[in-house]
């Protein structure tokens, strides 16, 4: 059996549609896109990054994982799988407006999404300070910082860590016990 086709939603539509859901759904400029489940590896990945992040950005930031969706224009609304906000969220929130961090663990079938598409629209986040994103396939971690003067810059790290300002993610504890532990 055919799934139904949903049409253009604008973002109040789309929230209360998803809430209705079984499943996860993000809107891509008022478009409703299925959210890509992942691997073993995606997840332990995934909740090493959160618990790493939740220790260099202590109270009153708080870390967030793949169940609050990020606001990131007027019709979009993206699954991080992990991010880090540091104002007050509401114990009821269903999304997330103004992240400091973003990251997504790449998966092979969004991989390119990932690095493109979501991507730029990350970085049009005023709040957002670091976009990071974290490979399956190789030790790797591409960390994009937002200078003083609103630039953007792009450093990879595949050995030893990588840095959010002067917070250092070590990749030893990014990979722990997945397949790509050393």
């Amino acid at each position: 059996m055919r799934e139904p086709i949903v049409p253009q939603l604008d973002a109040e539509e789309f929230l209360r549609w998803e809430a209705r859901q079984s499943s996860k759904f993000e809107l891509h400029h008022g478009f409703v896109v299925a959210f890509a489940g992942g691997s073993a590896d995606h997840d332990t990945i995934g909740f090493n990054v959160r618990s790493a992040l939740n220790r260099l950005f202590p109270a009153p930031c708080r870390t967030f994982g793949a169940d609050l969706k990020i606001r990131v224009g007027a019709a979009q609304f993206f699954y991080g799988v992990v991010g880090v906000v540091c104002m007050h969220l509401d114990a009821a929130a269903t999304f997330v407006e103004s992240p400091r961090v973003a990251v997504e663990v790449l998966s092979p079938s969004t991989r390119a999404y990932d690095m493109v598409e979501k991507r730029a629209a990350y970085r049009g986040l005023t709040s957002l300070e670091w976009y990071v994103i974290v490979h399956t396939d190789m030790r790797r971690l591409e960390i994009d910082s937002r200078l003083r003067d609103g630039t953007w810059t792009t450093v990879t790290a595949d050995d030893g860590a990588g840095f959010l300002g002067d917070r250092m993610l070590p990749l030893d504890d990014v990979y722990e016990r997945s397949s790509l532990t050393n």
